[in-house]
């Protein structure tokens, strides 16, 4: 896929980037409802997080940045995760006064016991999300230094010789894998707005109730 391909596909990703940033507001709106508790606090922390993760993605995938796309992909996923820990966590309101404090999510216990590590939380989204691990996997190597970057800093090319690239833009080639990240990231958001939609609906009963 060359260039001119790669920012005709890129549009309707950026089209749907834009949508889910409105959605997003439409979240916060919910979440916060009539009477603000701790809890919105930490969930509108999330949201704020996920649409300033959304508006990097938009960037770095109109600059072709692969390295950045990698990384805010991952980063969706974390946000995920982390939200679904509200959800699961053994005492839900010392968790979220817990995160309010600083502490570590990892200090803190599922309601099956276990030590809430990214691990853990991961597993058992899983159950929402059958690739999340896979994804997980492949993002985190553009976060740590992995031969991701080898991949994206060297090229075989004919005759057995290689070519470097060192603060250039990516070559053709990625473009796949780029637009494979944008759609990872469409998909993870979609996924933090589902739990966040069961926050907004129990917010509104409350409300009314």
């Amino acid at each position: 896929m060359n260039n001119e391909e790669y920012n005709d596909s890129l549009r309707e990703r950026l089209h749907k980037l834009r949508e889910l940033r409105e959605v997003a507001k439409c979240l916060a709106k919910g979440i916060i409802g009539n009477t603000l508790y701790k809890e919105d606090l930490f969930f509108t922390s999330a949201l704020n997080r996920s649409v300033a993760l959304l508006d990097g993605m938009v960037d770095m995938l109109k600059t072709r940045n692969l390295t950045c796309v990698g990384i805010l992909v991952r980063s969706q996923i974390d946000n995920c995760m982390r939200i679904f820990a509200a959800f699961i966590a053994e005492d839900k309101t010392a968790f979220v006064e817990g995160f309010l404090g600083g502490k570590k999510i990892s200090d803190f216990k599922d309601d099956r016991g276990n030590k809430m590590k990214d691990v853990v939380l991961r597993e058992r989204l899983e159950a929402y999300d059958s690739r999340i691990s896979d994804v997980y996997k492949k993002s985190s190597g553009y976060i740590h230094l992995s031969d991701v970057a080898f991949y994206t800093s060297v090229w075989a090319k004919d005759n057995h010789q290689i070519e470097f690239s060192v603060g250039l833009p990516v070559r053709e080639e990625a473009n796949n894998i780029l637009l494979e990240g944008s759609d990872a990231f469409i998909h993870y958001t979609l996924l933090e707005y589902r739990l966040l939609q069961a926050v907004v609906e129990s917010k509104k009963w409350v409300d009314e109730n």
